[in-house]
């Protein structure tokens, strides 16, 4: 793999020549041949149209390739680039190759089934002025089939340290998703997605990109549209737990020396958790017949000391760890119920 460093020297040289664009927004495709020209659109459709869109094709069983060629072709908009895998590496690995492309000064992303809303550019890049920010996170909506919408926020609106975002996204204050942000391109210069977890890989580019931010902003402004598929909400797939294994190594990595300090291990022990009650999860109501290895393996990793300060900094994770150890059969049916209200599913 070649140097971070000179990957960000080669996409600089190629925006002097060929004129840098304000915005490099990265959009992975994979078998949403339906809705990937209405993702297109979202962008097209910005009030702020200095950008460039870098279509991620990543080898995608359906027709999103013909649809997306079709679609470039029609519009004949400069601004996408259009990147055709034939082969499908994962999100991480396209993600990757458009970072290593990508010619703006700033980075967003978006999946290609949801939408931007118009002003979603202009918007965060009107923060990331104001306080000279390093990252920008917005608000979300949930969309539903059924044509309901719900706005979300986690974080309450303001400006943080890089380090208080760091513990935040620990202690799950913060969101981990990267498709809600507006990142600052020379924080990729020694980033990128790893490439050897399938879950999660969100959270610790969004981890590492907080621990080298200088300032982040959070706004209270809904500005993403977030498509809500009862299908991938099922609990057919368990992600073995040694990919949450991995998934603690690198959170741990990403975060630096923001985990050496009291409150920092607090945090990390407070993800760790989590992490392994959502492994529980998906077994729990997967109906597979590894699930009950897997749950166990869960509860054996969550520690009582781990459980206890967990707890102290969140008191509603602490108590799930200490029902899953106890009880998964309620634990089971506590979240299942949190769910069908969170999702409305």
């Amino acid at each position: 793999m070649s140097d971070p460093r000179s990957r960000t020297s080669a996409r600089h040289a190629r925006s002097e020549a060929h004129g840098a664009p304000r915005t490099s927004i990265i959009m992975p495709v994979y078998n949403t041949a339906a809705r990937v020209v209405g993702s297109i659109k979202s962008v097209l459709a910005q009030t702020d149209p200095d950008f460039e869109l870098l279509v991620m094709i990543d080898g995608s069983p359906d027709d999103s390739s013909g649809v997306v060629a079709d679609f470039v072709e029609a519009t004949g908009d400069q601004r996408i680039r259009v990147f055709d895998n034939p082969e499908n590496q994962g999100v991480s690995a396209v993600r990757n190759q458009a970072l290593d492309a990508a010619r703006g000064s700033w980075v967003s992303f978006i999946d290609s089934d949801d939408r931007y809303r118009p002003n979603f550019l202009s918007t965060m890049h009107a923060f990331a002025e104001a306080h000279e920010a390093d990252v920008v996170a917005c608000g979300h909506t949930l969309v539903h089939a059924t044509g309901e919408n719900r706005d979300r926020f986690r974080t309450p609106a303001g400006v943080y340290t890089g380090e208080q975002a760091v513990l935040g996204l620990l202690e799950d204050r913060f969101t981990p998703y990267v498709w809600d942000k507006l990142v600052r391109a020379s924080l990729f210069e020694d980033l990128r997605f790893p490439e050897d977890i399938h879950r999660a890989e969100d959270a610790v580019l969004s981890m590492g990109v907080y621990a080298g931010a200088r300032r982040a902003v959070v706004i209270s402004t809904s500005l993403y549209e977030y498509t809500v598929d009862s299908g991938s909400l099922t609990w057919g797939r368990v992600t073995p737990v040694e990919q949450s294994d991995l998934l603690m190594d690198h959170l741990r990595r990403a975060a630096g020396g923001a985990v050496t300090t009291p409150a920092g291990r607090r945090a990390y022990d407070v993800s760790w958790v989590l992490t392994y009650l959502n492994n529980a999860q998906q077994a729990l109501f997967s109906g597979q017949r590894e699930a009950r290895g897997v749950i166990g393996r869960c509860r054996s990793r969550i520690t009582w000391s781990q459980t206890l300060r967990a707890l102290r900094a969140r008191p509603v994770f602490g108590a799930a760890g200490v029902l899953l150890k106890t009880s998964p059969a309620l634990y089971r049916a506590l979240y299942g119920a949190y769910v069908k209200r969170a999702y409305g599913l």
